[in-house]
């Protein structure tokens, strides 16, 4: 049972005895035992062409002779570039590679137990071979060296070892995940990737909430840069935009650095886009796939355009020539009366309505293709001549699926009996998802200290939806009908330098500039109701709101530029690193929304006759006009807003290292904000606009502390003062639509910033370069939180108000491990496999929040006091992995499980509505097929629980996502 309160002294004290009481119990073994007598020594050195250490060299120790076959290590040399290796008797090859530097493959290694195996190894370009090492008289007996063999390679990025040892490295807590790791889960974009990480859960398939934080107190920067998101209703990128196949890897920044901007809540997400590559190379899949209860099943589909399948709309949706003239640079659609003699004429608007309704409104059923796409890269480097280098990295995907559900929505209301149903609807929902992304990347190296480099990426995902809801709605029974096609994009070009500047005692210099827009398009979205009769038939509903489209258009620009310096100091052991930097960014949004319907104004609108019939023989153009329907503008005055933002930070810290145990990291951030949203009225130009804004400075400081008391294992401690600000669409009382509660949602311009205090405790203690394990305590402590609530008398539509205070704690334990210890167990050792090639991941958080509201401003709220919306008490997931000794097979079982969390606030009485537990279980299995070939198969999905969401005892929302099966097939030449 979840304690209630989790003390900072004690959970202080607990994590230092853990630590003290682990360390000897996972360092320690047995002198005697009969492992440690079978076992040798391999002790080495790697060294770069110039017979200088090569720093932080990853090292691979695989097993050669039948004995020893299934032995695999994976070392990180020092800054020395040393490493040594415990391993059984037997004959051994060692991998080295470094980033800069050619792969070496050298075999030959003769291992005897109780000896020690020198090894030198030497990188450098294909000329530069290892001569065989000689006869180290320091040796212990029974060591030999054999002559070489060089093989070249590539070194890749992206690697584990490579992440496991910058989360060790950094000043703060961090959790890391290479594409070596992200291959391993068979993820195709980050958003699904990142809910493995400890404490990270996933919303809407979009959204990461981390440490049960909602994603507003999430970021996202792209290769350190922030970027601008393409939805209207969240302040975060959604992270379904990015898909792995561009990624070097993730970094999640759980504690706060000063060189990070000032909006900090439970992490930032940090997305780092491939590299160039050290030799050509070129690859193409191609993937099949089949989701139950939607693959070859019939769904809702509606005509569209010719180019749908691109993703594009080509026009179809468009807002019809004639009334784009009529309503261009802001001009309301009129009606002309003897008081507005300039309004369009009744044949004009009867052209007007003609046009809107030429595209139809009827839906069909469709059986849905199965899902398919494609994904290319291409990449290569070229030696221009002493150290200057040249290279890129191009990569395309295209994909496209259909996903469909079935599920039944109910709203309760409450009353002297409890919660009593007042609506139910069966919701049939088919939408379509085209995703298109691309990338380009060109690297320019003059020498080892200067490196230029020029990134495009091209993000696009376009969503085509049908849904069908059938029931009862404020008492009336009826049929809704909504299509709506989406398109978000994301283009960013980065360009940006690494310098490094001996002459100036080892000065570096980044810096790096970015340009990004964001677009949404919503063309022609179309609504329309059916009422119900009592005797079950259905009519063209007379209502004020039976039928509506719109068009709606974003655009958000942003230009940036940040640069970060270094200037380090060695004091006889001891270093200092003095860090200092400066951001701009300067943001620019334009929100336009134009909406129309038809008023039944002449007595054919009103025929019983007519009404009865497909919504395309009562729209059409016999029935448009001053006898039947007449088109009117609907757009409400808080329809249409621009925003714009202006934020300089600088910062300055100091990273001292201690005798190689202490490490201590101070600094601070200052930040200027200025942003205004301005919220304009079409229908009345002479009105006053409605702006609101914030013109703050901020001072947020930062301490960190790292005690590495052992090799293998170390403290964390830190503190850092930051805040969250309220969003552009937040600060607007335009009311939105808000896709994930299905509610409409009002903005207040009265929200101010929320202030953060970060406090963090971890031990981290390092098995080997790619196993680990910590256990850490959170607490962020929040003034003036942002949530929102339900608005008095209002049914479901929603705001944003800022809380009096909230909390947000808990503890994480992670652990990465390979099993080659189960051999020596009682009652394994008979058992024959390869434990060298098993490995085990499993992360666990537990968190706590509660929000304090206001009394005053929050009455109408049931509950004043209660955990945060969208925190999840629990996170857990479970990692199983197997490899071949060869490479040539991985299959993985991936388990994940969040526990319920609020996803909408009672009011009136009611209870909070939770999303309940969801659990899900993964599998990927990877084999190569010859030496260009190979194939993935994941399975996705594969318990398939009901997501539900409940209102006290009563279930509001339930369905199923249906159970998934995916192929890729892929060739890369060697």
């Amino acid at each position: 049972m979840y304690c209630t309160r989790l003390p900072l002294r004690r959970t202080l004290l607990s994590v230092f005895l853990a630590a003290s009481l682990a360390q000897p119990l996972l360092a320690a073994e047995p002198a005697a035992s009969a492992t440690a007598q079978r076992q040798g020594l391999i002790r080495g050195r790697v060294l770069g062409p110039d017979q200088r250490p090569v720093a932080g060299a990853k090292v691979t120790v695989q097993g050669m002779s039948e004995a020893v076959q299934n032995i695999s290590q994976d070392l990180l040399g020092d800054a020395d570039g040393r490493f040594q290796a415990s391993v059984p008797a037997g004959e051994f090859g060692l991998t080295a590679q470094a980033e800069g530097f050619d792969l070496l493959i050298q075999d030959g290694f003769v291992v005897k137990a109780g000896a020690e195996t020198p090894a030198t190894l030497v990188l450098g370009s294909a000329a530069a071979l290892v001569a065989p090492l000689a006869q180290d008289s320091n040796a212990g007996e029974g060591a030999q060296t054999l002559g070489g063999v060089n093989v070249r390679g590539s070194y890749q990025r992206g690697g584990q070892a490579l992440y496991l040892d910058e989360k060790r490295a950094a000043p703060v807590v961090a959790e890391t995940l290479g594409a070596e790791q992200i291959a391993r889960t068979g993820d195709s974009d980050a958003a699904t990737t990142l809910k493995r990480v400890t404490g990270l859960t996933l919303v809407d398939g979009r959204f990461v909430y981390v440490r049960g934080l909602g994603e507003r107190y999430s970021s996202v920067s792209l290769n350190g840069a922030q970027i601008p998101s393409p939805d209207p209703t969240r302040r975060v990128v959604p992270l379904d935009l990015f898909p792995t196949d561009l990624l070097d890897g993730v970094v999640v920044q759980k504690g706060y650095t000063p060189d990070m901007p000032g909006e900090f809540g439970g992490g930032s997400v940090l997305l780092r886009t491939r590299d160039v590559p050290n030799k050509f190379f070129f690859r193409i899949n191609g993937t099949l796939g089949y989701q139950q209860g939607t693959s070859f099943d019939d769904g809702y589909t509606y005509d569209g355009g010719g180019s749908d399948w691109t993703g594009h709309d080509n026009g179809a949706r468009a807002l019809p020539g004639s009334l784009a003239g009529a309503t261009a640079g802001g001009t309301v659609l009129r009606p002309q009366t003897p008081l507005n003699p300039g309004g369009a004429t009744p044949a004009e608007l009867e052209r007007y309505g003609e046009d809107v309704a030429a595209a139809g409104y009827g839906v069909q059923r469709e059986t849905l293709a199965p899902d398919m796409g494609v994904s290319a890269a291409v990449g290569n480097r070229w030696e221009l001549g002493g150290e200057s280098r040249l290279g890129f990295i191009a990569a395309l995907r295209y994909n496209q699926g259909w996903d469909r559900n079935e599920e039944v929505r109910r709203t309760f209301q409450a009353s002297s009996a409890g919660l009593e149903l007042a609506d139910r609807l069966q919701v049939d929902d088919t939408h379509r998802n085209v995703d298109f992304s691309a990338f380009l990347n060109i690297g320019y190296e003059l020498n080892r200290q200067h490196r230029f480099s020029a990134t495009s990426v091209l993000l696009r995902q376009t969503e085509d939806r049908t849904k069908l809801s059938d029931g009862v709605q404020d008492e009336q029974a009826a049929l809704f009908t909504e299509l709506r096609w989406t398109e978000n994009q994301l283009f960013a070009q980065q360009f940006g330098g690494n310098h490094l500047f001996p002459a100036a005692h080892d000065l570096s210099l980044d810096w790096q500039y970015t340009w990004a827009r964001a677009t949404r398009k919503e063309p022609d979205t179309r609504r329309y109701r059916y009422d119900r009769d009592s005797d079950g038939s259905l009519a063209f509903s007379q209502r004020s709101d039976s039928n509506q489209q719109s068009w709606a258009e974003l655009d958000d620009h942003q230009r940036g530029l940040n640069v970060k310096g270094k200037l380090p100091f060695d004091f006889g052991g001891n270093t200092l690193d003095v860090s200092f930097g400066g951001e701009r960014v300067e943001r620019n949004r334009d929100a336009s929304l134009r909406s129309f319907s038809f008023n039944a104004i002449g007595p054919l609108a009103r025929d019983p006759a007519l009404l009865g019939r497909p919504i395309n023989d009562v729209l059409s153009p016999d029935h448009i006009g001053p006898d039947g329907f007449v088109l009117t503008e609907s757009t409400l005055p808080t329809d249409n807003y621009f925003a714009r933002q202006d934020l300089t930070g600088l910062f300055l810290g100091i990273d001292a290292n201690i005798a190689q145990k202490y490490r201590i990291a101070l600094g601070a951030r200052r930040e200027k904000n200025d942003q205004a949203v301005t919220t304009f009225a079409l229908s009345n130009p002479e009105a006053p606009p409605v702006v609101a804004g914030e013109d703050t400075r901020s001072t947020l400081p930062a301490a960190a502390f790292t005690w590495a008391y052992s090799d293998d294992a170390q403290l964390r401690l830190s503190y850092a003062k930051t805040l969250s600000r309220p969003d552009f669409r937040e600060l607007s009382p335009a009311p939105y639509l808000d896709p994930l509660l299905d509610v409409q949602v009002i903005g207040n311009p009265d929200l101010v910033s929320a202030g953060i205090r970060n406090y963090d405790l971890r031990w981290e203690y390092y098995f080997s370069p790619v196993e680990s394990l910590s256990i850490g305590y959170f607490l962020k402590e929040f003034e003036d939180p942002i949530e929102k609530t339900r608005l008095p008398g209002s049914g479901v539509l929603l705001s944003l108000d800022n809380a009096q205070s909230a909390r947000n704690y808990g503890i994480e334990l992670d652990v990465s491990k390979g099993l080659e210890f189960v051999a020596d167990w009682p009652g394994f050792r008979s058992v024959h496999g390869d434990w060298a090639n098993w490995s085990v991941g499993f992360n666990y958080a537990r968190i706590k929040s509660s929000i304090q509201l206001d009394p005053l401003d929050a009455s109408f709220q049931t509950n004043l006091n209660r955990p945060m919306q969208g925190q999840s008490p629990y996170v857990a997931n479970l990692q199983l992995g197997h490899h071949s000794g060869d490479g040539s097979r991985e299959a993985t079982l991936l388990y994940n499980v969040s526990g319920r969390r609020i996803a909408a606030v009672g009011v009136a009485g009611q209870p909070d509505i939770y999303e309940e537990a969801f659990r899900q279980l993964d599998f990927q299995y990877r084999r190569e097929l010859g030496e260009d070939w190979s194939f993935k198969l994941r399975l996705r999905n594969l318990l398939d629980p009901a997501v539900r969401y409940t209102q006290g005892a009563e279930t509001t929302r339930e369905y199923r996502k249906g159970r998934s099966l995916l192929l890729t097939l892929e060739w890369k030449p060697q």
